[in-house]
């Protein structure tokens, strides 16, 4: 039903834009392995910065997860005619996730 002088018009957009699968995996594998080192972080610190290595041993890991999901967030940005939203939070999440682990992989070196 149409209102007569009505100045508003719906405003509808039909794509056949799609989420990436890459960039999804990406965000999953970002998010799990933030909650991982956080959680790594925050048991190192109640143990008063004692360390165990099965602690390192998941941050290694974490890394490994992390350039995976980097990867996939970047080859999911070069995929025509799909929203790149995921990707990007993807690619930051991931980086920000292999910066923390070099820096927790290089201060438990020293």
């Amino acid at each position: 039903m149409e209102v007569k002088g009505s100045s508003r018009k719906r405003k509808v957009q039909f794509t056949n834009r799609k989420q990436s699968l890459k960039a999804l995996i990406s965000l999953s594998f970002g998010l799990i392995c933030s909650v991982s080192c956080a959680l790594m972080l925050y048991l190192t610190y109640q143990r008063g910065g004692e360390a165990e290595l099965r602690y390192g041993a998941v941050v290694f890991v974490c890394l490994f997860f992390s350039l995976t999901g980097l990867i996939l967030a970047i080859l999911s940005r070069r995929e025509p005619d799909r929203w790149y939203l995921i990707s990007y939070i993807g690619m930051a999440l991931n980086a920000m996730v292999v910066a923390l682990c070099a820096v927790i992989i290089y201060l438990g070196v020293l």
